[in-house]
């Protein structure tokens, strides 16, 4: 006795296995260019996980990517600003992550850029300045 069914179920079997094909190349496919876009990279830059020069060159064009900092010069940026900050640990770096960091606000899903700045003189210090000249 034979049935007719058997050879329906091999049929539907070979589509299932196609279909099953299809979306994990698809699925890879788009895992993949999600990771491409992600920005892992660049808070590896800020939490210091690279040598120097491959921080600063990350953040650096992650800086220049935006339209405001096209021009940014990270050298003539990192002397000229260096000057302005009175502690040491601030004057002998050269690194951009000592003075800038991201901060992640995890229920709003939003990455901030934040600097630390240096701070302004006092009134009594700039009194002090006035005299000596």
């Amino acid at each position: 006795m034979k049935i007719k069914g058997l050879s329906d179920l091999s049929c539907c079997q070979r589509v299932s296995q196609r279909f099953f094909l299809y979306f994990v190349v698809f699925l890879g496919f788009f895992l993949i260019l999600g990771l491409g876009c992600s920005k892992l990279e660049l808070t590896r830059a800020f939490d210091g996980e690279f040598n120097e020069v491959k921080n600063n060159k990350l953040i650096n064009a992650y800086c220049t990517s935006c339209h405001n900092h096209k021009e940014f010069d990270a050298k003539q940026h990192v002397l000229k600003v260096r000057q302005q900050y009175k502690r040491k640990l601030f004057r002998s770096r050269s690194e951009c992550r000592t003075c800038h960091y991201l901060e992640k606000i995890w229920s709003k899903d939003h990455t901030f850029r934040k600097t630390r700045r240096p701070k302004q003189a006092n009134r009594g210090d700039f009194r002090k300045f006035e005299k000596n000249y």
